[in-house]
């Protein structure tokens, strides 16, 4: 089955040079083009893409504010944010509006096809750039006071935390499931546990947690 893309870029040139180069790649299919953020979020509730790959610099209400929106919604796809500006508080905030991915445009097309099939899964992906600048931005959690009763920050348990080892390892809810021996949707429940006591949105800023607050296995 193919992975279905929207495509959102205000740039006939790009956009349509986009359209054509995934055209041409195996399990890729573009079911939808847009010119703006707000054509891209009609054409996410229409059409249920499995990704998104999405301009940042667009007229109107922007691709962030485009990424914010679709993940208010509560819609399902894989966003991958692709610019050419490249700048590290805009990496920061595009993962944080919930992206799984960001890559410039000089990518090369098996580099961007490699980032739509990895969130299509619901799997993070971020360029070496774009993790160096998310590591180096300001940290928001509170570190435990000395003397508090739990090892992990944000109240944490050691469950959580060795869920979130896997999610920072690349692996969906379904390879957790599997390495753990529990159901999916006990990984689901912890994911969203996770997600609400760091206050991070989406799987990328999951990533960047964990090694922020040293919680690798690295």
């Amino acid at each position: 089955m193919s992975i279905r893309v929207v495509l959102a870029d205000d740039q006939t040139v790009v956009r349509e040079g986009l359209r054509s180069m995934l055209s041409l790649m195996d399990g890729l299919e573009v079911v939808g083009v847009a010119a703006s953020a707000e054509e891209a979020l009609d054409l996410v509730t229409q059409l249920d893409p499995d990704v998104l790959l999405t301009d940042l610099r667009m007229p109107g209400i922007g691709g962030l504010e485009g990424i914010r929106r679709v993940r208010e919604r509560g819609e399902r796809p894989g966003i991958v944010a692709l610019t050419t500006y490249d700048d590290d508080r805009v990496i920061r905030e595009a993962v944080g509006a919930g992206a799984l991915g960001f890559l410039n445009k000089d990518a090369d097309p098996q580099t961007i096809a490699t980032a739509l099939r990895t969130v299509s899964g619901g799997r993070s992906l971020l360029d070496a750039k774009a993790m160096r600048a998310l590591l180096a931005g300001p940290s928001t959690s509170t570190p435990d006071p000395p003397g508090s009763p739990t090892a992990f920050p944000d109240g944490l348990t050691a469950r959580e935390v060795e869920v979130l080892r896997l999610v920072a390892q690349g692996l969906s809810n379904a390879q957790i499931a599997r390495s753990l021996v529990v159901s999916m949707s006990t990984v689901k429940t912890h994911v969203n546990h996770l997600l609400a006591k760091t206050g991070c949105i989406g799987r990328a800023a999951l990533v960047t947690y964990a090694y922020r607050q040293n919680l690798t296995d690295e």
